[in-house]
């Protein structure tokens, strides 16, 4: 089971991981962790399982099995795959992990759920495919066809920002994994396969701001982090979004999210990069935005330079340091969202 936004790093490495795992002697799910009629927001993701062969009528949905039912019948053997803390609604699938694979810094409170002997591997790389790929060049070579090499090769590629300097994200695992996909695979030029699923992912145009902010979400404690494929400044100027970051909020019950935005491009040889975030209130709820905002601020590597808005509960930032991605900003929120809890 991948990560509940459901991005293509884990939706690959959930379908690759499963084909790895593929034995006669049990069955085997790769499970996308949202719902069936939210799969048309992930664009990227549709559009390079489309162009590797890979037919949504045989993937399998988070409102489609009942995980709840198979652990109380001991049925139940999970990995998690691109992610490793349980969000509040699947902690009681704790006891039932037998892995984990994710490129995250390790949560070191999720972790003391994992039960005894677990296979837990969890480094810093660019992306979890890679960790994926590495299994599957090691144990089951033969596995690596041209279909599969595609997908990690994709996936990788957008998560290190092919390979860019700037972004900082890749390491000599991802390299490793990339070459091995193309020694099998005969494709088209890193950057052109990098720039069509950019331009996938950037496809919003028939999205609602509702939509958007769905697209690509994390939850923590309860608070919802969307990610999107465009700066928050560009999103804030459509004319939906102040009722849709309300309508929201109020969807997932709670009072604040951290909106993360993210802009890349390339031109005559150079890439640029650049990020934003901003803290929504509903309602003008001092907290937990306040107390959100006070931390992100604190954080100095995150380079945070307040923006301008006009958007009532919304504090936008600019942020110039553009090597941080959301991965760095969620143990910033888990921070203070437990210490709010702890102080309750």
């Amino acid at each position: 089971m991948g990560n509940e936004s459901c991005d293509l790093d884990s939706v690959v490495s959930a379908l690759c991981f499963g084909l790895y795992q593929d034995s006669p002697d049990k069955i085997v799910i790769p499970l996308l962790n949202i719902e069936n009629d939210e799969f048309p927001l992930r664009t990227e993701v549709t559009y390079l399982l489309h162009e590797n062969g890979v037919p949504s009528n045989l993937l399998v949905f988070r409102d489609q099995i009942d995980l709840a039912a198979l652990r109380d019948s001991g049925r139940l053997r999970l990995t998690l795959v691109d992610h490793h803390a349980l969000p509040e609604r699947d902690r009681a699938l704790a006891d039932s992990l037998v892995a984990v694979i994710d490129h995250r810094p390790l949560d070191v409170e999720a972790s003391r759920a994992f039960p005894p002997g677990m296979d837990l591997d969890v480094r810093t790389v660019g992306s979890c495919a890679s960790l994926v790929a590495e299994r599957i060049l090691r144990q089951a070579p033969h596995l690596l066809d041209a279909q599969v090499a595609n997908l990690i090769r994709g996936t990788v590629l957008l998560d290190t920002a092919c390979f860019s300097p700037q972004a900082d994200r890749t390491t000599p695992v991802d390299v490793a994994a990339v070459e091995a996909c193309e020694s099998v695979s005969n494709t088209e030029d890193r950057a052109t396969t990098f720039d069509r699923i950019v331009c996938a992912r950037k496809d919003v145009s028939s999205l609602s701001s509702f939509q958007i902010l769905h697209k690509d979400m994390k939850v923590v404690r309860g608070v919802p982090l969307p990610g999107m494929p465009l700066l928050v400044h560009d999103f804030l100027k459509r004319p939906d979004v102040g009722s849709a970051l309300s309508e929201f909020c109020t969807k997932h019950a709670s009072a604040a999210a951290v909106v993360i935005g993210m802009s890349f491009s390339e031109s005559s040889g150079t890439s640029s990069l650049r990020r934003d975030l901003a803290v929504y209130s509903l309602g003008g709820a001092e907290q937990p935005a306040g107390q959100l905002i006070e931390a992100l601020r604190a954080e100095e590597d995150l380079q945070l330079s307040p923006a301008p808005c006009s958007i009532p509960g919304v504090t936008l930032f600019d942020q110039r340091n553009a090597k941080l991605s959301r991965k760095q900003i969620l143990p910033v929120v888990q921070r203070v969202l437990s210490a709010a809890t702890a102080r309750a």
